[in-house]
């Protein structure tokens, strides 16, 4: 399984929506910045609301001698190339040997120390295909009083130049193994779009940002160009004040982007 760039094939291959949906508060300063702009954040995982997003542990307990030897064998490929066989060969035999993968306290050290260096390393732009979902207008629009943006995903991720895709939903999360039982790739791709299905309301799309080095914060916002928003929608409560407030912060590139509201019908929300 692997992270896939946005281009043609994959676009069709991933099946994106026509547009995804940003939730935002228009009262936090930080969140206004989506208009005002034109900026998204990549958000470190350790952020999350979810305690097991991004957090599946890379399960070393679980590996047979088998794979304790090929682990092994695998890093010393990796760390010299330039060996023989033979030489990577006894390597992998004698950390196999001595190896404290089977010790908890190791491997919990481990697995804690590879999550501090992957979330300084990684961000997360989280998103919606469903801009009529009462939970997501109440959990991360204060509660319809703020507003979402909508943007054309292909447009969206091909600037962004990383990986994307639908989150997975799961009832129980999925093995992640060390490498090479799971490639690098399918690691990130198992821990960065698997959830548990309570969090299936949010029918999430993610895009992932991952740097060798750790991130700071002004390299995690990137700036989305004008031509990739599709539509603004005010929730169903947004204040008529605060919606002066709004259109006069829309900065003059954005001008000619719809705008609509949100509208409850009784349990459900309609867009006018």
């Amino acid at each position: 399984m692997k992270v896939l760039s946005i281009n043609e094939k994959s676009y069709e291959e991933l099946k994106l929506p026509e547009i995804i949906y940003k939730y935002r508060h228009w009262n936090d300063p930080f969140h206004k910045t989506i208009m005002t702009n034109r900026e998204v954040y990549f958000a470190k995982p350790s952020s999350f609301t979810d305690p097991f997003d991004c957090k599946i542990p890379i399960r070393y307990d679980l590996l047979s001698d088998v794979d304790i030897y090929n682990h092994y064998l695998f890093v010393s490929k990796e760390k010299y190339e330039n060996w023989s066989r033979q030489r990577h060969r006894a390597f992998a035999r004698e950390w196999a040997r001595k190896s404290l993968i089977k010790d908890s306290d190791f491997v919990n050290k481990q697995q804690k120390k590879e999550f501090d260096e992957y979330n300084e390393c990684s961000g997360i732009l989280s998103l919606t295909e469903n801009i009529s979902n009462l939970d997501m207008w109440k959990c991360y629009s204060d509660d319809h009083k703020g507003f979402a943006v909508g943007f054309d995903p292909l447009i969206m991720f091909k600037y962004l130049g990383c990986g994307g895709r639908k989150v997975i939903y799961y009832d129980e999360l999925p093995i992640v193994y060390p490498r090479p039982k799971h490639s690098f790739e399918a690691q990130l791709y198992l821990q960065n779009f698997s959830k548990l299905r309570i969090w299936e309301f949010e029918e999430e799309y993610r895009a992932i940002k991952f740097n060798p080095n750790p991130m700071s914060d002004n390299e995690r916002i990137i700036k989305i160009p004008a031509y990739a928003y599709k539509e603004i929608i005010f929730g169903a409560k947004m204040d008529e004040s605060v919606k002066d407030d709004f259109r006069k912060s829309i900065p003059f590139e954005l001008e000619n982007v719809p705008i609509k509201q949100a509208r409850f019908n009784n349990d459900k929300i309609e867009i006018d």
